[in-house]
């Protein structure tokens, strides 16, 4: 159980701000405010799906423009006229374009947790402290 202190619960009573528990309470005791809670519940169900399936659709197509410069830049290397055999060139080529893919997709994921880093922030710090609860007595 999270205690909390009076300051917040008197924050709270002034904002008029609910918790989820004091939500919950309600929806158990009102057959409308459940089915509302239940319908905001699927409406996040669906935008969760959609998002998840237009990342996914983009995630395909970069993945296949990838594929078809990396075609592209190892046939033209095949065509150059470079004092080593056509088949070195091909595969040297293919590995290098295939690090830069990766490089590049490592650099975008680190950009991408930064940015969900920056963009988190944390829900209540009161409700999970990190030096302990203030409110307790130490038994030293």
């Amino acid at each position: 159980m999270v205690f909390r202190s009076i300051w917040q619960g008197l924050q709270n009573v002034l904002a008029g701000a609910t918790s989820d528990e004091d939500v919950k309470l309600q929806a158990i005791q009102d057959e409308a405010q459940t089915r509302r809670l239940i319908a905001i519940d699927n409406a996040r169900g669906a935008i969760k799906i959609q998002l998840v399936t237009r990342i996914g659709l983009l995630c395909l197509v970069a993945l296949i423009v990838v594929v078809g410069a990396v075609v592209l830049v190892v046939q033209a290397a095949g065509e150059l006229k470079l004092p080593w055999s056509r088949i070195g060139t091909v595969a040297a080529t293919f590995l290098v374009t295939s690090g830069i893919t990766g490089l590049v997709a490592r650099w975008g994921k680190r950009i991408l947790k930064r940015r969900q880093a920056a963009d988190a922030t944390p829900e209540n710090s009161s409700a999970n402290p990190a030096d302990g609860d203030q409110n307790q007595v130490g038994t030293s």
